[in-house]
């Protein structure tokens, strides 16, 4: 487990945090349930709601705990009110093995998580999570992208990043990378920031490359079925978990 976000904000701590492998697979559709809530509990005290990811920009309010846990729905926006300061954080959670886990903190209390690989990104999902929160009458105070991969392990297609450019209202050549071999490649980090940054929001953390190391599932390097994921909450309290 890695923490990549602590943050105190109006009475609100705000964390974010990685799984990784040595955590366990948390698919939640590959992972027994019993099984799966001991690894939730172990990594944040408590159990996480999550989504039935579909590479698409459905959101899914996470207001009340899932009657089908862990699943709250089908998506892959999460957005969740924000907590009474006396009581228990929602926590909810994005899962991944490449694609982009974003958490997205508002300075009221509401967080919003999406979950973008290339399809979400040139669909417009970075909009559609900005939107989430601002419907909310929220504003981001913090924004987290997850482990991720980087375009040193991303090789693709012109037309391809020519749809994610646009997805994400971008110049071709601002989304666009290098592979280790010199390849074309997709720069989702860019990809994720440039997508936020037209709407005002800056990206605080940045993950580090999925494919570059072994400590995280990775689809495309590796042909892992398992994932990890991104979690986030924010609770009155000034301990993590």
């Amino acid at each position: 487990m890695e923490v990549l976000l602590e943050r105190r904000v109006d009475g609100r701590h705000l964390v974010a945090l990685a799984t990784d492998r040595r955590d366990g697979d948390v698919h939640p559709r590959r992972v027994p349930p019993i099984e799966l809530e001991q690894r939730q509990r172990a990594l944040a005290g408590q159990r996480w709601a999550m989504a039935d990811q579909v590479h698409g920009t459905a959101v899914v309010s996470v207001d009340t705990a899932p009657a089908a846990w862990p699943l709250a729905g089908r998506g892959d926006v999460l957005a969740v009110a924000p907590t009474d300061v006396n009581s228990g954080p929602m926590p909810i959670a994005v899962w991944a093995a490449d694609c982009a886990a974003v958490a997205l903190f508002g300075a009221g209390g509401s967080i919003v998580m999406f979950h973008a690989g290339w399809r979400g990104l040139a669909a417009g999902v970075v909009d559609v999570a900005i939107d989430a929160m601002a419907a909310r009458a929220d504003a981001v105070v913090a924004a987290v992208l997850g482990p991720v991969i980087h375009p040193c392990c991303y090789e693709f297609g012109e037309a391809d990043v020519a749809a994610v450019a646009a997805g994400v209202h971008a110049d071709i050549a601002a989304v666009t990378g290098a592979t280790s071999s010199g390849a074309r490649a997709l720069d989702v980090p860019r990809a994720i920031r440039f997508g936020l940054a037209g709407r005002g929001v800056a990206l605080d953390v940045t993950g580090p490359c999925t494919g570059c190391s072994d400590r995280w599932f990775s689809h495309r390097v590796h042909a892992d079925g398992g994932r990890h994921a991104v979690v986030a909450w924010a609770s009155a309290s000034d301990v993590a978990r």
